[in-house]
């Protein structure tokens, strides 16, 4: 009886460290890796970067691990040249200004400050269709602030069909068109890399640097570029930054890496800035356990340590007293537009509309405010990198 008693509550001492083991490590709170952010590099990896790039480079440096830089995307698709966003909407003379983007205006509605950084987007001029990023990423840098840029890139595929950027919409194939470089196909992504370049030499004049983010998220395949596998997507990056920097001798472009995966990694030679979207897709109970996203920061540090590293894009806005508290000291995030941001309403006809009404869909204002507000985030009137 003694004997079996033993081994009963040997059983259950067994089952209650295992227990205990299993609920400290599910409420374990994550942290970041043990990460030294004085080896981030501000060396750009093209030694003909204008001094506009290198200083910006050098500033990035100056507050990595000690501040982020609050950010945000403004809608691609809205019409800039229409009343509502002149300057004076009444005169028809005035100009536009980026000031009164909906995403801006909701975003100042709630804190009273604009972001640091903005986040624009040159999908449409491979094909010249009407965009207004140049112009805004001019205004905002007039004003002091940082512009980041993506591609949300439309291939021609040559069969007829529209151009697409979703890999379900087009069957364009990077892996095959890269063995025939004399195919239409890859004729057609060097003219498209071309068309993109001339502009983004607008800026390079206007003395504007860019944090250039191309062929982002291609670990998830949703867009054509990342839709073959990362040897294809490397090489096509490889072409980009060949025909960008040696050919168009564009030197305002700060390339930041975002194929968020560390074998699809392009190299410390190849990227000045390592970046990551991590989405919770709406879910805040997701948000609320890891709201300074660690996990993902976590993956960055093994894709490259000599990096900075930086939340290209977002849903909920990070808590920053919690990047700080678990180490997960992000360079800048940068909330996506629209809806992410924004209220649509309808108009008399049923189409969706617009508006610069904050929306509460993923961060609520007091979320919102509070990062704005914190002393360990940097805003628009609070960046000083030129002078």
């Amino acid at each position: 009886m003694k004997k079996r008693f033993v081994i009963v509550f040997s059983i259950f001492i067994v089952f209650l460290i295992v227990f205990i083991g299993v609920f400290c490590k599910l409420n374990q709170k994550p942290v970041v890796n043990k990460i030294d952010y004085t080896v981030a590099t501000s060396d750009l990896i093209n030694d003909n970067a204008t001094e506009e790039a290198k200083e910006l480079m050098k500033y990035l440096k100056s507050i990595y691990g000690k501040k982020v830089l609050t950010g945000q995307y403004v809608n691609e698709y809205d019409d800039f040249s229409l009343p509502q966003y002149r300057v004076n909407p009444s005169d028809e003379n005035s100009p536009s200004t980026v000031f009164k983007s909906n995403e801006l205006q909701a975003v100042h509605s709630v804190t009273g400050k604009y972001p640091a950084v903005i986040g624009l987007d040159v999908s449409g001029l491979e094909y010249d269709a009407k965009c207004f990023t140049i112009e805004q990423a001019i205004e905002w840098h007039k004003n002091g602030g940082i512009v980041t840029i993506c591609w949300h890139w439309n291939v021609d595929n040559f069969d007829g069909k529209g151009r697409a950027f979703y890999t379900e919409n087009t069957k364009f194939n990077l892996k095959k068109t890269l063995k025939n470089k004399d195919s239409e196909q890859y004729k057609g992504l060097i003219k498209d890399i071309d068309a993109i370049a001339e502009q983004l030499k607008i800026l390079q004049d206007a003395g504007v640097p860019v944090l250039w983010r191309p062929l982002h998220e291609a670990a998830g395949g949703w867009f054509w570029w990342g839709a073959t596998g990362p040897n294809a997507y490397k090489e096509l990056w490889n072409i980009m930054y060949d025909r960008m920097t040696n050919y168009h001798n564009l030197n305002n472009l700060i390339w930041v890496y975002n194929g968020q995966n560390p074998k699809w990694y392009v190299g410390d030679d190849k990227c000045d800035i390592v970046a990551d979207d991590p989405y919770f897709n709406k879910d805040r109970k997701a948000y609320l356990n890891d709201s300074s996203n660690v996990k993902r920061f976590n993956q960055n540090i093994k894709t490259s340590s000599n990096k900075m590293i930086a939340m290209s894009e977002n849903d909920f806005v990070p808590n920053v007293d919690k990047m700080f508290e678990t180490n997960a000291k992000w360079l800048l995030f940068c909330t996506w537009c629209r809806e992410f941001v924004c209220v649509y309403e309808e108009d008399k006809e049923g189409n969706k509309i617009l508006t610069p009404e904050y929306s509460e869909m993923c961060s609520t204002k007091e979320e919102l405010k509070a990062v704005y507000d914190n002393g360990n985030s940097i805003t628009l009137d609070e960046l000083n990198i030129y002078s």
